[in-house]
């Protein structure tokens, strides 16, 4: 790693700490440099704002989440254990990032237009991934044949569901586990569009 490179990651290690703990209007530039072990001037080199720092920080975990779930998704065999690890392992990504998630929801409902244009970035990536999970098991024979526009829809459907799953709805939430959902997700979807052939 160069110079440039390493002094960003600790720039952004230290903000996302901050952010987590105390949201964005609540850190400061100070803070951030304190946290970074940088001085004020370093990080105003690097990022012109603490909105740009907060921007970088999203844009890292959300990259380092997408490279987790395609790392998982390669090891497994079938379509139908690529998409429980793709499901898994956005739980627990999701789970370990829960306080910055939830930052991140607050400033996309402050109007950022940045963090929200992210979002839309990731969300596309995640469709896309759920695309190709559902090319393979109709490639494999595990899934039967798919017109394009099905693969779409069925890619947007399982994405949203997924969602759902992570916000669910406030009368089941007293006992409501995600994880627990994950297969009957997955056998449904798998179920819908799985190949006719019986195994």
């Amino acid at each position: 790693m160069q110079k440039d490179e390493l002094i960003i990651k600790d720039i952004l290690e230290g903000a996302k700490r901050l952010f987590s703990r105390h949201g964005l209007k609540k850190t400061t530039m100070e803070e951030i440099a304190d946290a970074a072990g940088k001085g004020k001037s370093t990080l105003y080199y690097y990022f012109p704002s603490k909105n740009e720092i907060f921007e970088a920080v999203v844009e890292d975990e959300m990259k380092n989440l997408i490279q987790k779930v395609r790392v998982a998704i390669n090891k497994e065999t079938t379509a139908k254990q690529k998409m429980k690890a793709f499901l898994g392992t956005n739980l627990s990504s999701i789970l370990e990032y829960h306080n910055l998630n939830m930052v991140v929801k607050e400033e996309i409902h402050n109007g950022l237009k940045k963090m929200l244009q992210i979002k839309q970035k990731y969300d596309q990536t995640q469709i896309d991934m759920m695309k190709e999970i559902l090319k393979c098991g109709v490639q494999s024979g595990e899934f039967r044949e798919l017109p394009e526009e099905m693969i779409e829809k069925c890619s947007f459907a399982s994405i949203a569901a997924f969602r759902g799953l992570n916000s669910p709805l406030s009368v089941t939430m007293c006992d409501f586990k995600s994880e627990q959902y994950f297969d009957i997700l997955v056998d449904t979807i798998v179920d819908g569009i799985g190949s006719q052939k019986k195994k």
